[in-house]
């Protein structure tokens, strides 16, 4: 099977205690054996499988209802993608955490130099024009500082991206992990 290759279902056969389990992939009755090992990642990123191992199940099956699109994204590939992400999940949890950074710190540096048209100076017992000028250097540094870290989030991003894509997470294959996240309840790859 290519990793193109749209599945009829997957299948986790559980070992007798329940604590491994190998994996299959089928599609129009051939089956390939995936992976295998500890049961628990799985069950832990799969609603689906958390459903199905509490009913005392030797076997966590995956299936599809036959919908529109289903074979593009219901793949050897996805599943592939999906086992790799549970062994590593840093790969894409990186590129949001970096993503997130970047986007809050954009928001405060967008904030912060804005101009200083609502400040006031006021003469008696307020603020004078020495607390202005140290306020407008503090806000200088502080945007300074911004600056630098935004650079060095953007250089974390891009290599996050990078490690992200050479483990075989792009645009597309991610909507296909989307789409495999909504049908199957795996929340923490949403």
């Amino acid at each position: 099977m290519n990793s193109e290759t749209p599945l009829d279902c997957a299948v986790f056969q559980l070992s007798p205690d329940r604590s491994r389990c190998e994996l299959f992939v089928s599609s129009d009755g051939n089956s390939e054996k995936l992976v295998s090992g500890s049961v628990q990642p799985f069950v832990t990123h799969l609603k689906v499988a958390e459903e199905q191992i509490a009913l005392g199940v030797q076997s966590i099956q995956l299936e599809t209802e036959s919908n529109k699109n289903v074979e593009t994204w219901f793949t050897k590939g996805t599943l592939e993608r999906f086992v790799q992400y549970v062994s590593k999940p840093e790969v894409l949890e990186m590129v949001n955490t970096f993503d997130a950074e970047m986007t809050q710190l954009e928001g405060a540096r967008r904030i912060y130099s804005q101009g200083t048209g609502d400040q006031r100076t006021v003469s008696q017992g307020g603020v004078g024009t020495g607390a202005t000028a140290a306020a407008d250097a503090t806000k200088k540094e502080l945007l300074r500082a911004i600056d630098v870290r935004l650079a060095a989030v953007r250089q974390d991003l891009t290599t996050a991206f990078t490690r992200a894509s050479a483990a075989g997470f792009n645009p597309d294959t991610v909507s296909d992990l989307k789409h495999f996240a909504d049908q199957f309840g795996a929340h923490r790859l949403k």
